[in-house]
């Protein structure tokens, strides 16, 4: 595992968070700042495998808005484990999901995600997310 202080694994890492951040704040566009043109994508929600932005947004448009009980209020990181090799990078964490209504229990999710280092910046190339059971 790469040392979490190294500059890489913090840049990184602090683009995963971002991500989460910019999907609470509905800002599609931020959050697709750190998404490669040609990710590829697991979706815990969607089985066929999704390619390229252009598909994630267009996954994203096919999905009802959330009510009210529903609607995510939080998004809980932890567990990171970045590796660095060069321009690649491989990251690992979990994250709970916070619905609105205390009654719904958290959506545990781990996550793995494939990170190229392009013109400079980290971006997502492939991502792959489970839900765990409750």
């Amino acid at each position: 595992m790469t040392d979490p202080t190294h500059p890489d694994a913090q840049a990184i890492w602090s683009a995963v968070r971002d991500m989460y951040d910019a999907y609470l704040d509905g800002d599609r566009e931020r959050s697709n700042s750190h998404i490669a043109p040609d990710v590829t994508l697991w979706d815990t929600a969607h089985e066929p495998l999704v390619s390229t932005r252009d598909g994630l947004d267009a996954l994203r448009d096919t999905r009802p808005e959330p009510d009210p009980a529903t609607r995510v209020v939080a998004i809980e990181t932890g567990d990171p484990v970045i590796d660095v090799w060069g321009d690649i990078a491989l990251v690992r964490h979990t994250f709970e999901v916070v619905f609105a209504s205390e009654e719904l229990p958290r959506e545990r999710v781990r996550n793995t995600g494939v990170w190229h280092r392009r013109d400079g910046r980290w971006l997502v190339v492939h991502n792959h997310e489970d839900v765990l059971p409750s």
